[in-house]
């Protein structure tokens, strides 16, 4: 059984992932599926016929297509429908709010940002990362600068590190979320760069690990 991930308008060419290959991406929309009651089984990062099901009934509650595979349009509909897991309470959902001690650790292996609030998560996101050829860079960093809207590839937010010209931004290809894609900044959907982006100041310390 294969899960075609199909690409958005733009895009070139269909991505298709066999069953006996492993993906963040697929852990990722496991993850939204169980926080919809949808699937039961582990996190396996692996498309399988439980997740194709599971695609299929959130598609028929969205009034989708009921292919049982991820295009476009299904995947932006599941991640906008999916609130993150850990969540701050509601006297940090002001606009002018930010975490007093925040700070932010990046996960390669799992493609995951937490942001912390002294040793407390507080968010967890997933994103996308350098490719090979161009790897997202390991060490200790810190928000340099905060731009709103840069536009382009950049999506909605930008939050460059004292590091280069690397940073953290949102994205126009929100379906890359979770791959290893970039020239080495930190991708991330444009929702949650906005949250995040609300919820660091300049100076916030970022680490980047393996």
């Amino acid at each position: 059984m294969n899960l075609r991930i199909l690409y958005l308008p733009h895009s070139l060419a269909d991505i298709t992932l066999q069953e006996d290959r492993s993906s963040p991406l697929v852990g990722e929309i496991q993850q939204m599926l169980i926080d919809h009651n949808l699937y039961h089984g582990p996190i396996t990062n692996k498309y399988d016929a439980a997740t194709s099901q599971a695609i299929t009934l959130f598609q028929e509650e969205e009034k989708l297509p009921a292919t049982g595979m991820i295009d476009g349009v299904t995947y932006c509909r599941l991640h906008q429908a999916s609130i993150s897991q850990i969540t701050l309470s509601p006297i940090t959902k002001r606009a002018d709010f930010t975490l007093p001690r925040g700070n932010i650790l990046i996960t390669k292996s799992s493609r995951q940002l937490t942001l912390f609030n002294g040793n407390d998560p507080v968010r967890q996101y997933p994103v996308g990362i350098g490719k090979q050829a161009t790897p997202t860079p390991l060490g200790d960093y810190a928000i340099a600068l905060k731009i709103m809207n840069p536009g382009g590839m950049l999506g909605t937010r930008w939050l460059g590190l004292n590091y280069d010209s690397y940073g953290i931004h949102g994205t126009s290809q929100p379906w890359l979320i979770g791959t290893m894609v970039s020239h080495g900044c930190i991708r991330m959907h444009n929702s949650n760069v906005e949250e995040l982006f609300t919820l660091v100041k300049i100076g916030t310390p970022v680490y980047i690990r393996d």
